[in-house]
């Protein structure tokens, strides 16, 4: 096993063949690794398999029977052991969240699951509120919090557990500009500050390029790994925001883009 990486996906495809989507190929012979501590984001034309692929790298799964060929490892087992294992953490699009839950009840949730000891939930807890500045709203209900402050908790309650590896479906799609950087930030700090790997899907090119450290195109179904570009920028992306190497792979990525569209 290699222990240098989190994610390896070799010559990966699927194939659903339920009712409604008989014999539709989605995936075909995608491979690409993502290594420990690194941040990668993936992009693609809408529809063109980015959620299937992360269900299936998740260990969740897919919404219709489908044959699948290649294979999967997280840290070298099958993304069901691995999840299993909590050796991963999902961030989704919805928070979803338990209104019934305070904050800090939420983020305590997994640990509960898990069966830890409450006085060691508690310091977990204590711990995650304070490092995400979350401790003035750990009694509040999440329809009292923003759409941004609601995913953060989201973020907690998946970092409870201490997974090695983050996978982030398009999370911070719903934000308004202002606090989806306020969130691309926090991401960053969270991911150099407690050494994760992070798997991040988006449709945002620019957010591809501010977060990651590498950004894998992949094409139309059926889908394939059209161009991998590494991202050859300083942290805090901040600083080189408005540099001309930074909107160059912004320009760079678009015309990939748009030629795995066609």
């Amino acid at each position: 096993m290699d222990n240098s990486k989190a994610i390896t996906v070799e010559n990966f495809n699927v194939l659903f063949n339920g009712d409604r989507t008989k014999h539709l190929h989605v995936l075909e012979n995608i491979s690409f690794d993502v290594k420990n501590s690194s941040f990668v984001s993936i992009i693609g034309p809408s529809g063109c398999g980015k959620s299937t692929l992360f269900r299936l790298i998740s260990g969740l799964p897919t919404k219709d029977s489908c044959e699948i060929g290649g294979k999967i490892r997280i840290y070298g087992r099958k993304p069901e052991t691995a999840s299993k294992n909590r050796d991963l953490g999902l961030i989704l699009q919805k928070p979803t969240l338990l209104e019934w839950r305070t904050v800090a009840e939420n983020i305590e949730l997994p640990l509960e699951i898990m069966g830890y000891q409450k006085e060691k939930r508690g310091k977990i807890v204590t711990k995650l509120l304070n490092s995400m500045d979350l401790t003035p709203y750990s009694h509040y209900r999440p329809s009292e919090l923003s759409g941004g402050m609601q995913q953060k908790v989201s973020i907690g309650r998946a970092l409870a557990y201490n997974p090695k590896l983050l996978l982030m479906d398009e999370p911070f799609a719903a934000l308004d500009e202002v606090n989806r950087r306020r969130m691309n930030n926090e991401i960053i700090n969270i991911w150099k500050e407690m050494n994760k790997t992070i798997l991040f899907v988006t449709h945002n090119i620019q957010e591809a390029v501010y977060l990651s450290q590498k950004v894998i195109v992949l094409s139309k179904k059926p889908s394939t790994v059209y161009k991998t570009v590494e991202i050859d920028l300083k942290y805090p992306r901040n600083e080189v925001e408005g540099c001309s190497k930074y909107f160059k792979y912004i320009k760079e990525i678009r015309e990939y883009l748009n030629e795995a569209s066609n």
